[in-house]
């Protein structure tokens, strides 16, 4: 065990850079800090092109920071599958300055963009040829974009079992990561199996949760497209609630009286095998109090929470942090799903939320 390690990658990645006399912090997302940076770059914007924040905000995500773009030159020649907007080299020309000012200004504050944090620490491995590992198990795949992929492989010298993958695109909901594993390095033709056999959830939960994606595309991680016909669950049980209340006041008291009708009342043993979730945590938090109001022991699932079913607590957490768990019974409450590229994660989400459910589930909205 002591040569084995369990790593989250961004950990891996922030630790590594230290050792090389990397200072910066890396940022998730441009809060704080980084929006103040990404407002000055959007500053120097040529206003003639008639393109918008939300063009620039997705131009930086989906191909500058995705391919590891660093140049004018490769921005020049970077492809740009499905943006929609076709650019001249002019245009291409007028752009950069705001993803170099961007840079900049993250730079002068010891920051950097985490796609930027993979591509380095990638460049730092081949350049030492430094390979620390001999085996490299990643989970939950479809979560990684093309410069984590990158990172992996550089991580480990190739050779006969020397990267092992697990994902599964339904539960993609980090748009900005979407990336084909050929394209990252990763040759898994030939090589790569599908596990179409859901040991964990009914048969019934399963295919609710699967009507949730009809419109969305679910990808196989290589470019190409799952199919969802060939799964199937081998238990049974009773078809998950779905509703819409049109209050937030009739959201809660839904939920205690499909909790009193599933027998989960404050007196109940057992109570750590039912999470209630909510898109977010003050949604969350409002809830829990809700039900500790109406006589329930209860208990958040934060991030360093260990989970344990024989909780004394009714659970409560956010549906992002209750990927990878799972329990007895489940309620999700979200507001109502909207349209687009935004709108397809969030089916996504709502759909590894209810398949956290081993028995029953309800999805209320509001």
């Amino acid at each position: 065990m002591s040569r084995i390690e369990v790593r989250n990658l961004d950990a891996w990645v922030l630790r590594f850079l230290r050792s090389k006399r990397y200072e910066q912090s890396i940022v998730y997302g441009r809060q704080d800090e980084a929006a103040a940076c990404w407002n000055l770059a959007l500053a120097v914007q040529d206003a003639s092109l008639g393109l918008d924040d939300e063009f620039y905000a997705a131009e930086l995500e989906q191909v500058v920071l995705a391919q590891g773009v660093a140049t004018l030159d490769a921005y020049r020649s970077a492809r740009r599958v499905g943006r929609g907007v076709v650019l001249s080299r002019a245009k291409r020309d007028a752009i950069w300055p705001v993803f170099e000012e961007y840079r900049a200004q993250l730079a002068s504050r010891r920051l950097k963009e985490v796609d930027d944090a993979y591509r380095n620490a990638a460049q730092l491995i081949a350049k030492d040829r430094h390979y620390p590992y001999s085996a490299i198990v990643v989970d939950e795949t479809q979560d990684f974009g093309p410069q984590a992929l990158r990172l992996l492989r550089a991580l480990i010298e190739p050779s006969k079992n020397d990267l092992f993958f697990v994902g599964d695109g339904h539960q993609r909901i980090y748009h900005r990561n979407k990336a084909a594993m050929s394209r990252s390095g990763i040759d898994i033709r030939g090589r790569a199996r599908k596990l179409y056999i859901n040991y964990r959830t009914t048969d019934e939960i399963r295919r609710q949760a699967v009507a949730l994606l009809e419109g969305v595309a679910v990808d196989d991680l290589d470019d190409g497209a799952d199919d969802n016909s060939r799964y199937k669950s081998l238990s049974h049980g009773p078809a998950p609630m779905m509703e819409s209340c049109p209050s937030r006041e009739a959201l809660v008291e839904r939920v205690q009286a499909i909790l009193a009708d599933w027998g989960v009342v404050p007196e109940a043993a057992h109570l750590g095998a039912t999470c209630i979730m909510a898109a977010s945590r003050a949604s969350r938090d409002q809830l829990r109090a809700a039900l500790r109001s109406a006589g329930y022991a209860v208990e958040s699932i934060e991030p360093d929470t260990r989970v344990r079913a024989e909780a004394n607590g009714l659970l409560f957490a956010t549906m992002h942090r209750a990927k990878g768990l799972e329990f007895q019974n489940v309620i999700v409450t979200s507001t109502t799903v909207s349209q687009g590229a935004r709108g397809e994660v969030a089916p996504q989400l709502i759909y590894v939320a209810l398949t956290r459910a081993k028995q029953r589930a309800a999805l209320l909205t509001s």
